[in-house]
């Protein structure tokens, strides 16, 4: 746990904040903090900072908001498209989109998605928070992805992507993580783009159709490597690709 997220529900008064959860014993028995001692914190979707203990009751801790400021997201943004992957992986996706700054994870219906994926309790948001919470933990970020299901995949691809993206085409770039013939990363990234949206399909692949339908509204192949890879390496692999080339450039 590298930062200890506050919410609303936390908030005991002007800057303070009470937890006895598993945070509170992170803070006790891992970090040994003990009155007077800072911790790093961060407000869920808000400023991020350090935290000053006050006191200590049992495995409870009262903590003091100090310092804190505001951390401005990196451009460009990242929307990551996912066909819906089985409950397992999507815990893991959850999670690392949170830990890597995504900007929104949009889980679609693809030709080779399980139907029994979308009655999954993982779908509600309610179910998601937990592993988003513990992604940004992890990865020290604050702001929580914009997490939505699209039960439809030819509605998505050629309407909503569109109103999501502002309708502003020359601000985007889409990308589409391919297992066929076609460039590295590099070769299709655009520096100046504000949006970049990955798309990653499902173990077995996107068909045909899906593949011919994403390229013609934008969307640029390209490959990872070599390796066939699950479906929450590739997406650490992407999201890792993409913040070396923004950093380089």
């Amino acid at each position: 746990m590298n930062l200890i997220i506050l919410t609303d529900t936390d908030r005991i008064g002007n800057k303070q904040y009470r937890l006895s959860d598993h945070r509170a014993g992170h803070i006790l028995a891992v970090l040994k903090l003990e009155v007077g001692d800072t911790v790093e914190v961060g407000l869920l979707n808000g400023p991020q900072g350090r935290a000053r203990l006050e006191s200590i009751d049992n495995d409870r801790v009262d903590l003091v908001c100090e310092e804190l400021a505001v951390i401005p997201p990196p451009t460009p943004q990242v929307n990551l498209v996912c066909a819906l992957p089985r409950p397992q992986t999507l815990k893991k996706i959850l999670i690392t989109s949170a830990m890597m700054g995504v900007r929104a994870l949009h889980l679609v219906r693809a030709n080779r998605v399980e139907k029994s994926y979308f009655q999954s309790p993982l779908i509600q948001p309610e179910n998601q928070l937990p592993f988003l919470l513990e992604g940004l933990s992890q990865g020290k970020l604050t702001r929580v992805p914009d997490v939505q299901v699209h039960d439809r995949f030819r509605p998505f691809f050629e309407d909503r992507l569109n109103r999501l993206d502002g309708n502003d085409e020359s601000s985007s770039s889409r990308l589409l993580c391919s297992t066929e013939d076609a460039g590295s990363l590099d070769t299709v990234f655009d520096p100046g783009a504000v949006r970049v949206t990955v798309a990653i399909g499902p173990e077995g692949g996107w068909v045909p159709f899906e593949v011919e339908l994403m390229q013609s509204v934008g969307f640029k192949p390209f490959l990872l490597g070599r390796w066939t890879l699950r479906v929450e390496h590739a997406v650490t692999a992407a999201l890792s690709q993409l913040e070396l080339l923004r950093t380089m450039g």
